[in-house]
């Protein structure tokens, strides 16, 4: 009997790529999660404990349900409560809205608003997970200029003039991290998010503010959010919980109007999350919550200072600047020289390092000669010696 043939069966969207096999370098700063050694295993496994012994039978009978379609109550009462005390964003358990991650909240609200061909803008260099979601659903994406401080105002607006003179369209989100922002670190201060509000309510453009490393902040207070300086509701709210206790959770959440929820909703695929793991969170954060950002942060901290003290000794006299972020996971280095670190990546990789260089997260396709390092996976010794060995392979590439 012949093979059968998909042939003429693939859909349009539907790729012949390969499986994602993920390899590590001996100094990997090119991944993207948070410190394992922080992670709370035993206090997990406690929480689910806590919550199944005090009601077991309610425990019981909902685990023979598929989960409500937002998510387990009690966790989006507590994470109303969190991001109140937080943010300062008023909101309830009926209009939190937990998934499967922050990307799957970000998804639902994409799809509930784009169509393909729209227009979305995002930071001159951001989280690519994201752009390659907008990417999948067609829509248009523009890069606005930033600086040390993230998205600058007035080049938004010039962004928004260019794309409705050059499209004849206004673009729909303005997709935005404006704490510890991936890749570049920065954090946005409150008189800009109060102008960017302003200058995206002018033209009817939604604001879409993902916040999933606001509590990893090491230094100083955070800002405020963009959900709690506007009541208009243009503004959708996307956190997590994958950097303040682990990625593999895979419970992440939103907050948005009753009538973007459900446009949101009508386009997702089966149940809520994982019940099992919203019992775990819960049971866990609501004894613990400050304890365990207070010592994820410490470790980010002293992580990030070991990073810093190697970039400084190494980089110092070369035509490298680097940033020095308060909080997040990431150092964005820069060469001002151009050099390319796009075509020498994979055989620094080689040679035991391992960065993301910046075309990955460029919209407007620039950023060869930029790289972000992950200080937060790494312990403290392996990212000083990592950046050392950083520098002694660009020496010998004659780069530095």
């Amino acid at each position: 009997m012949g093979k059968f043939s998909f042939e003429n069966l693939w859909s349009e969207k539907s790729t012949d790529a390969p499986r994602k096999l993920v390899n590590h370098a001996e100094y990997d700063f090119a991944v993207a999660y948070p410190p394992p050694e922080g992670v709370p295993m035993d206090g997990l496994i406690d929480g689910l404990k806590t919550i199944v012994d005090a009601k077991s039978d309610e425990v019981a009978r909902d685990m023979s349900y598929y989960p409500h379609v937002q998510g387990e109550e009690s966790l989006r009462e507590l994470t109303a409560e969190k991001i109140f005390v937080d943010r300062g964003i008023k909101t309830d358990k009926e209009s939190i809205v937990l998934c499967n991650g922050s990307g799957e909240a970000n998804g639902l609200i994409i799809q509930a608003i784009i169509n393909p061909g729209d227009y979305v803008i995002t930071e001159e260099y951001v989280y690519m997970g994201t752009t390659n979601q907008l990417n999948y659903f067609g829509a248009n994406i523009v890069g606005t200029k930033i600086d040390d401080k993230g998205l600058i105002p007035e080049k938004l607006e010039e962004t928004i003039l260019n794309i409705k003179k050059k499209a004849g369209v206004t673009p729909k989100i303005l997709y935005t991290i404006p704490e510890h922002q991936n890749p570049t670190g920065s954090i946005l201060p409150k008189d800009r998010r109060i102008d960017i509000i302003d200058i995206c309510k002018k033209y009817g453009i939604m604001i879409l503010e993902d916040d999933c490393y606001v509590d990893n902040r090491f230094e100083g207070c955070p800002e405020p959010s963009f959900a709690s300086l506007d009541d208009s509701g243009m503004i959708a709210y996307v956190g997590s919980f994958s950097k303040l206790i682990a990625p593999g959770l895979r419970m992440g959440y939103f907050t948005a109007t009753d009538e973007l929820i459900d446009r949101a909703l009508s386009v997702k695929i089966g149940s809520g999350p994982n019940q099992f793991v919203a019992y775990a969170i819960d049971g866990f954060l609501r004894s613990n919550l400050n304890n365990q950002r207070n010592n994820y942060n410490k470790l980010l901290k002293d992580k990030k200072e070991a990073m810093e003290k190697a970039l400084e000794e190494t980089f110092d006299k070369s035509n490298a600047k680097w940033s020095s972020p308060s909080g997040g996971c990431y150092t964005w280095i820069e060469f001002t020289d151009g050099t390319n670190l796009s075509s020498i990546r994979d055989e620094v990789f080689s040679k035991g390092v391992g960065y993301l260089s910046g075309e990955n997260f460029a919209p407007n396709g620039d950023g060869q000669n930029m790289a972000r390092l992950c200080f937060a996976f790494e312990s403290i010794e392996k990212n000083y010696d990592g950046i050392k060995l950083l520098g002694s392979i660009l020496k010998d590439m004659k780069v530095i």
